[in-house]
């Protein structure tokens, strides 16, 4: 797959501009020796104009961490990671971090690696009075941690005179009119220094994180050109004139990506797709949310919307990077007590609840009117008493649009499987990932489906080795909310609210487990993971309803692919999810419109030997004017339902 957007997690974008950013400062920094090169540095800086905003170099000591690199041979192309790396585990071959002063793990970290292990003594982190950073620089402690304090005013100066005529995260050279040192003595000893630079220091050091109380990092999202990865700070990125969809730094790079062979990943054979994608940006952003706006913005500054409304806490951690996700240890959380975070009993959307905020209650007032299905997120909020203000729709996606499969899609395109008449569900969610993170959210199946006994089954190597084979049963309880009870119980038949959780840490066409009913994948990226290869056959075999979820109609199309060359089947066409999320997720080298469960198809399996019927069966008839399938009266006739084999289900 040429576009990663929706499937990298969003530090590894930002790692890779900080990398990029930092090469380039260290090598102007070695080529601005002598004193005549730097008189015409100074005299190039007294000319950029001014910016009105304060700007604040932060001064940070570290005290906590230590890290080791693996092998810097593994830096591929100058680039810090391979493009292998999705999530932030998978740079645990290239970097790993240890709590410095550990001595026995600082001594496991350089043996296992047999590389030194390195201290950064000082960060500096320079950023404007908005948070936006626009540059940094660090000193290191050698391996023996031996090295002295080292002098910070040359550093600072340097660092200083880069971030005005390359600035990291926005906007063209400039220098501020007054910067503000968040180092007393540092603060001293800078201001004759930057006088030569036109730069004014302020009355006094700063106190405090920001000048503001508000102040916080925004999204920062710097643009690079698809083929050779070259940052806009390193030169002007435009798209490409035909689709606009993707970003290049040169013509040349645009005609290299033109030609490209095999054909079909050239741009040439791609262009007049893409801009058919571009052309659905209006509809995806076409969300009742008052926030809608803001949020499907292509600049959307996502950190600054979280903080704005104090979504730092609980599952919410998982969509910024301004605080620590669960999976977001590097090597340093080792082997966790509680291997599934928030999964215990009480209200089971409480990791939902915005700091100083009320939590989702665990279920409405009322249940759900009897063979009426929610169509829209405009709908599902009215019913639940939520505002279209609240941004839960972004956490919420995963079990509603289970939800619009199950009660929409799978009547319409299997209609012989009578599903909607079935007392108990068993679905397989394959290779689990980002929604692993929020699995509590999935309760808000059982108060739409209050009749239906559920069962989710997550699989996927990715889950942690410790969870593979272990189950959960969450129920309805009236003094605690929810409670959850590790390992088998006793389920009901039916007509009490109730979700069974099950885990396996194995890629899917190694699970023993009885036939699903459903098979869901949530933004799967086909063509991103070995293990479809192996995992899409599986399923072939298992010929049940499998849907599967995607960030943008560009995957959709790679994943038909990836099904006809894995097992000669292939997919519906892409449906829109009225579930999606409606956050937007920028690309970093592509302008086309990334959301979270974009879209929605379903495999179409390939004819089995001696049968000319393929599966799913032909197009059921419309849906009636309420917009919900009529389902099966008899259930005698599912029963007795003759499969394409010719034999009956017993």
């Amino acid at each position: 797959m040429e576009f990663v957007t929706g499937y990298r997690a969003e530090i590894l974008d930002f790692a890779e501009l900080l990398f990029g950013w930092y090469r380039r400062f260290l090598l102007d920094s070695a080529c601005r020796g002598g004193s005549e090169r730097r008189k015409r540095l100074e005299a190039s800086i007294r000319r950029l104009p001014p910016d009105p905003a304060l700007w604040v170099l932060h001064v940070l000591a570290n005290r906590a961490l230590a890290f080791t690199v693996t092998d810097p041979g593994q830096q591929v192309g100058g680039r810090f990671y391979s493009e292998e790396a999705l999530a932030l585990r998978d740079l645990d071959r290239f970097i790993t971090f240890v709590s410095a002063g550990e001595e026995d793990e600082e001594e496991a970290a350089a043996a296992e690696t047999g590389q030194p292990l390195w201290r950064i003594d000082h960060l500096l982190l320079l950023t404007d009075e908005h948070g936006t950073i626009l540059g940094f620089d660090f000193s290191l402690g050698g391996p023996s941690g031996a090295a002295g304090p080292e002098p910070l005013e040359a550093r600072a100066v340097a660092l200083l005179c880069h971030s005005m005529t390359c600035p990291l995260g926005a906007g063209e050279p400039r220098r501020p009119k007054t910067l503000t040192v968040g180092d007393p003595a540092l603060h001293r000893s800078l201001e004759p220094l930057l006088s030569r630079l036109g730069v004014k220091t302020g009355k006094g050091a700063m106190r405090g994180w920001g000048p503001k109380p508000t102040f916080t990092f925004p999204t920062t999202r710097v643009r690079a050109c698809h083929v050779c990865k070259r940052h806009s700070f390193e030169g002007q990125v435009t798209a490409c004139p035909h689709c606009q969809a993707v970003l290049y730094c040169s013509e040349r790079c645009r005609k290299l990506d033109w030609n490209r062979s095999p054909e079909d990943i050239g741009h040439q054979f791609w262009c007049q797709r893409m801009a058919g994608y571009m052309s659905h940006a209006q509809e995806l952003a076409n969300l009742p949310f008052t926030f809608a706006t803001e949020v499907t913005s292509e600049n959307f500054n996502k950190e600054g919307f979280l903080s704005a409304r104090g979504l730092t806490r609980g599952y919410w951690a998982g969509e910024s990077m301004l605080v620590r996700a669960p999976d977001y240890g590097v090597g340093l959380l080792g082997g966790a007590e509680e291997p599934v975070a928030f999964l215990h009993s009480g209200n089971p959307f409480e990791a939902l609840r915005p700091e100083g905020g009320m939590a989702l209650p665990p279920a409405p007032t009322e249940p759900p009117a009897p063979r009426t299905f929610f169509g829209s997120w405009k709908e599902y909020y009215q019913w639940r008493g939520l505002p279209l203000g609240a941004p839960l729709a972004v956490l919420l996606s995963y079990p509603l649009t289970t939800y619009h499969i199950i009660t929409q899609l799978a009547p319409q395109h299997f209609p012989e499987l009578n599903i909607l008449n079935k007392q108990s569900l068993r679905i397989h969610v394959v290779e689990a990932g980002k929604e692993f993170g929020v699995l509590m959210v999935f309760w808000e199946l059982s108060v739409l489906l209050p009749h239906v006994s559920l069962e989710l089954l997550f699989v996927g190597d990715s889950l942690p080795r410790e969870l593979d084979g272990q189950q959960f049963l969450l129920q309805r309880d009236e003094e605690q909310g929810v409670s959850v009870r590790s390992g088998l119980a006793a389920r009901s038949k039916g007509g009490r609210r109730e979700l069974q959780l099950g885990f396996s840490a194995r890629p899917y066409h190694l699970l023993q487990a009885p036939k699903p009913d459903l098979v869901v994948g949530f933004n799967s990226g086909f063509a991103l993971k070995e293990t479809w290869l192996s995992s899409l056959p599986r399923l072939q075999s298992l010929r049940v309803p499998a849907y599967f979820t995607e960030c943008s109609e560009y995957s959709c199309a790679v994943d038909e692919a990836a099904v006809s060359m894995a097992t000669g089947g292939s997919a519906s066409p892409a449906h829109m999810n009225p579930f999606r999320s409606p956050f937007r997720q920028a690309g970093i080298d592509n302008a086309m419109p990334w959301y979270a469960n974009a879209f929605i198809f379903h495999l179409i399996y390939k004819a089995a030997p001696g049968n000319q019927r393929q599966i799913p069966a032909p197009p059921s008839p419309p849906l009636p004017a309420n917009g919900n399938p009529e389902p099966t009266r008899s259930r005698r006739k599912e029963k007795r339902q003759v499969r394409p084999g010719g034999r009956r289900r017993k």
